[in-house]
């Protein structure tokens, strides 16, 4: 993602499953990014073409609202903006989450902005991050230039067995002890088994299978434990 922005790739494409840490990688990218690339944050996709540029204006700390502004006239502003950071020798990155969620009318107006031959859309990232529902939009055939002007498409997987394991051994350091204090393992492979490398519902099932050893004064977590929270898991 880092890279894409960079080395100016234009529009960059990151999908992934619930769970599996779309939105932490994101704002992971925001805090590494320096003071030469201006970003904008769009948290809330649903929302029709217009509202959205003005969100991304305001993020980018312009002002919005002007009466009887329209959509051409927030897209003119918008390439004043950027050309204005090219200039600069800046970066304008613009980060949408949940992209699935949008309506292709959207994704449309979203073609026609960084489709344009100007120096303005080779200067403008857009990176759309969603579940893998969205690669299902991207396919229409009216996105069809949008899709061929993608420069990064990678898909986040749910982690191996090995890296399961890695991430809760990374955690309980966090929190000052060693995966061998407080799993077996057994344990450890049972929970990555049943949250099938999914980051979120590996942290669920930890936090229940140690509420679940606390409350029977267990020393440490075996699989019967972790096997009690997975079923606590289901029934809820």
């Amino acid at each position: 993602m880092m890279s894409g922005v960079k080395e100016k790739k234009g529009t960059i494409v990151i999908t992934g499953e619930a769970g599996v840490g779309n939105t932490i990688l994101i704002y992971a990218l925001l805090k590494g990014l320096n003071e030469k690339i201006k970003s904008a944050f769009v948290i809330n996709p649903r929302l029709n073409f217009k509202h959205m540029l003005e969100s991304i204006l305001k993020d980018l700390e312009l002002p919005v609202g002007e009466k009887g502004e329209n959509t051409i006239s927030l897209i003119a502003r918008s390439r004043k903006y950027i050309n204005e950071r090219l200039a600069r020798d800046e970066i304008v990155t613009i980060v949408i989450n949940e992209t699935q969620s949008l309506d292709e009318e959207i994704l449309e107006g979203l073609s026609r902005f960084v489709g344009a031959d100007l120096p303005v859309a080779k200067l403008l990232q857009i990176l759309l991050v969603g579940h893998p529902e969205l690669d299902v939009k991207l396919s229409s055939g009216k996105l069809r230039v949008f899709r061929n002007r993608i420069g990064v498409h990678w898909q986040i997987t749910p982690l191996t067995r090995e890296e399961g394991r890695e991430y809760v051994s990374h955690r309980l350091k966090l929190a000052g002890r060693d995966i061998s204090e407080v799993f077996t393992y057994h344990a450890v492979n049972r929970i990555w088994e049943s949250a099938r490398g999914v980051p979120r519902i590996i942290n669920l099932l930890c936090d229940r299978a140690l509420t679940i050893g606390s409350s029977r004064a267990r020393l440490i977590i075996d699989a019967k434990n972790v096997g009690e929270a997975i079923n606590n898991s289901a029934t809820q």
